[in-house]
């Protein structure tokens, strides 16, 4: 049911995926040129303060309090970049 609450209604024109697509692949890149600086631990903290202040500023508090659940609910589904061999993960 939470991870329904977070997903983008089917009814989203096409338009919407595309910006949604387009906004994770530059943010991406940018986090792997400053991994190439910084340690990758130091940018996913960063990326996390922000996503979560960005979330507390845009949520209602019932809203917040869920999308937080629905990350701890997830946390078996979430899977690395790069295997213990370090090759890309599809």
């Amino acid at each position: 049911m939470q991870k329904e609450l977070l997903k983008m209604p089917k009814n989203k024109d096409k338009k919407k995926e595309k910006e949604l697509q387009d906004i994770y692949n530059k943010i991406f890149a940018e986090s792997v040129k400053h991994m190439k600086i910084y340690e990758p631990q130091m940018v996913a903290g960063t990326l996390m303060a922000i996503a979560i202040r960005l979330y507390r500023t845009t949520l209602s508090e019932d809203g917040f309090h869920m999308m937080l659940q629905t990350v701890m609910d997830s946390e078996q589904d979430i899977k690395p970049y790069f295997d213990d061999d370090g090759e890309t993960i599809h």
